[in-house]
């Protein structure tokens, strides 16, 4: 059987590997044959989505997206020890609600180094010479409220659409090298955090209009998964610079 999204011996990174979307897409590309290297901030979690990945050549890093200033260094070590990557996809992230009168710079500051500052570095150090194959792929997580804003998300929705910006531009500095970038735009998605916030406020606007307009339900990380894999594959070859929405129709309607 033919498989478009075969990633036999590609070596992909994966940042918030322990996440509910990290989690599922590093299994899923171990699936799909690919040399997965896994890096979040929580080693026991690291150490249980690892036993859960398919074939060998897989690695982990505990590393803290927030220490900018080391990511150069994590990724010199990364690929010493592991090789140079054919892919990268930029799972990590935070999302917390705060009113604008509550919103600080520091506050801002550290939602912009989980959500675009650290996935602009990993960027810049792993595309060097001899650390990722030509005509590789690279996928960041961004989000609906890049396009839709709300209300406590000031920081958050800024992040997003900073990132879908980014990567627009990355793609022009990356082009001799022919390497993609591209961003997903999922609304709700059924993680922890999305299990969390219903149960803490569960007759909110915002879970009301999600039940009303995402009206093809609940996003499951798997999906999202699946979509990552595409962009990292061949199957995807000449898609780059695109933002796909995985919204369940929240935004059309």
């Amino acid at each position: 059987m033919i498989n478009p999204m075969d990633l036999t011996g590609k070596r992909i990174l994966v940042t918030g590997a322990t996440g509910g979307m990290g989690k599922e897409t590093s299994i899923l590309l171990s699936k799909l044959g690919a040399k997965v290297v896994m890096c979040d901030i929580r080693e026991e979690a690291l150490q249980k989505v690892f036993s859960q990945l398919s074939g060998d050549g897989h690695a982990y890093y505990v590393f803290n997206l927030n220490d900018i200033d080391d990511i150069e260094a994590l990724v010199k070590k990364m690929v010493e020890e592991c090789g140079p990557f054919d892919g990268y996809a930029h799972c990590a992230g935070i999302a917390p609600m705060r009113p604008l009168k509550m919103t600080k710079k520091e506050d801002i500051i550290k939602v912009m180094n989980a959500n675009l500052f650290s996935f602009i570095e990993i960027v810049r150090c792993i595309t060097r010479k001899d650390c990722f194959t030509d005509e590789g792929s690279i996928v960041a997580i961004s989000s609906t409220a890049s396009i839709q804003g709300k209300q406590s998300k000031v920081a958050y929705s800024a992040s997003k659409a900073a990132l879908d910006g980014v990567i627009r531009c990355l793609i022009c500095d990356l082009k001799k090298k022919k390497i993609r970038v591209n961003s997903i735009m999922p609304c709700w998605v059924n993680t922890g955090m999305y299990t969390s916030y219903i149960e803490r406020y569960p007759d909110t606007f915002e879970v009301r209009e999600m039940q009303e307009k995402q009206y093809m339900g609940v996003t499951q990380p798997i999906e999202v998964a699946n979509t990552i894999a595409f962009l990292l594959s061949d199957a995807a070859k000449t898609i780059t610079g695109t933002s796909i929405l995985i919204d369940g129709g929240m935004s059309q309607g």
